[in-house]
């Protein structure tokens, strides 16, 4: 921890993966949080930990209890079921966000099967996630609105409440939807699906 605090270092210090899905800024926290959780696991030392935990939050200049002290997975998950292999002929459920190349300082991006280590068709992979995004884009435009007091679907257009004067909320917040297309767009950068990248950057644009 001391020599994280003398390197010192920012939200630049943190990887933008494809997974990335938290605005982290101090790696120094940041490790002492990941450490911690692991520890946790194991029930044998944890009175030793209960010890740790103050000692490393007070070396870092944090409260205990504060709430930014609360360890979340950084990395966001985006699960393609049934990504069929050529070489194996096997189907596999794929978390994107997770399966990494085979030699990351390749410029040569890919997702590899977990049963025999051949890569997947990016192509066919890009036309699956390109079909996603737009179904999920349509399924929010066509959602319905609803009361905030009643729940009840409103059926008059052109209108911002409900009959008994209520806000209306939308069934797909805003906020999940762009998280979702954010994530397909994190996938379209890293792996450099150019026509992933344009439809997700278009939505995104256009929403704005």
């Amino acid at each position: 921890v001391g020599e994280i605090l003398e390197d010192g270092g920012g939200p630049e210090t943190f990887p933008h993966l494809p997974g990335s899905s938290l605005h982290l800024v101090n790696p120094a926290l940041e490790f002492v949080k990941n450490v911690l959780v692991i520890l946790d696991l194991d029930q044998d030392v944890k009175q030793e930990v209960v010890y740790l935990r103050k000692s490393l939050f007070a070396q870092i200049g944090v409260q205990e209890y504060s709430s930014i002290t609360h360890w979340k997975n950084p990395s966001a998950s985006f699960i393609l079921p049934d990504v069929y292999c050529m070489e194996c002929h096997e189907c596999r459920d794929v978390d994107l966000c997770v399966i990494i190349p085979e030699e990351e300082e390749s410029s040569s991006k890919q997702w590899l099967c977990g049963g025999c280590g051949s890569p997947y068709d990016v192509n066919q992979v890009e036309r699956r996630l390109v079909d996603i995004v737009q179904r999920k884009c349509i399924r929010y435009q066509l959602q319905d609105l609803r009361c905030s007091k009643t729940q009840q679907v409103a059926i008059r257009a052109m209108t911002r409440t409900s009959d008994c004067s209520a806000a209306l909320n939308l069934d797909i917040p805003y906020s999940d939807f762009a998280s979702q297309i954010i994530i397909l767009r994190n996938l379209a950068s890293y792996y450099n699906l150019d026509w992933l990248l344009e439809t997700t950057d278009g939505i995104l644009n256009g929403f704005v």
